[in-house]
């Protein structure tokens, strides 16, 4: 399994302010000798539980402002029969700056067997919590490549997709050399058919 950090420098992790009681409550029970093993370890659960929840609140709550802040991607790669598709390199470069504006990492794991290859990313967040999808692929025999040359246009698709779909991303339709998607700046689409 290959995994790949793209975004190093994210913002510091929030903190997550415990409850002293409950903090308080756990040391004084990890004094007392007679106190219920058990009893320890619901209380651990809860509060692991409890963190886990900030976690995710913090998690989401940036994801709102992160899909908020992303602009389109320009369209500037050409695929077969001359169609356009926003390639791995301008969605990451697009992107990248909110990321790590907003706390986020992106990873990308890769499972492959003979026929198939499967692509997880996974968007982490400084506050602890990530969420993952992945796509399974064949191997690209298109063309004339090469093995190597086909796996890797297999994983190029994915993390391309597996970033569109974690982030919800759009691309946009007209072709202004990147110029729009870069700025953040959107037409709609009557405007761009205009």
């Amino acid at each position: 399994m290959t995994e790949v950090a793209l975004i190093k420098d994210a913002q510091p992790p929030a903190v997550v302010q415990e409850s002293p009681s409950l903090i308080s409550l756990i040391e004084r029970a990890a004094r007392d000798p007679n106190v219920d093993v058990a009893k320890m370890e619901r209380m651990f659960d809860m509060h692991d539980k409890m963190l886990s929840r900030h976690a995710k609140e913090a998690f989401y709550a940036a994801l709102s402002k992160l899909q908020s802040a992303l602009p389109a991607v320009a369209r500037m790669g050409t695929g077969h029969n001359n169609k356009k598709y926003a390639r791995f390199e301008d969605i990451i470069e697009t992107i990248r700056p909110h990321l790590s504006e907003h706390g986020f990492s992106l990873t990308f794991r890769v499972k492959q067997d003979e026929k198939t290859m499967t692509t997880m990313g996974v968007l982490g967040h400084a506050a602890g919590h990530s969420e993952a999808t992945e796509m399974m692929l064949p191997q690209d025999l298109s063309g004339n490549k090469n093995p190597v040359q086909a796996w890797g246009s297999s994983a190029s698709y994915g993390k391309r997709y597996v970033t569109l779909t974690l982030l919800g991303i759009a691309t946009e339709d007209e072709d202004d050399d990147g110029a729009g998607a870069i700025r953040g700046q959107r037409k709609s689409s009557s405007a761009a058919k205009k």
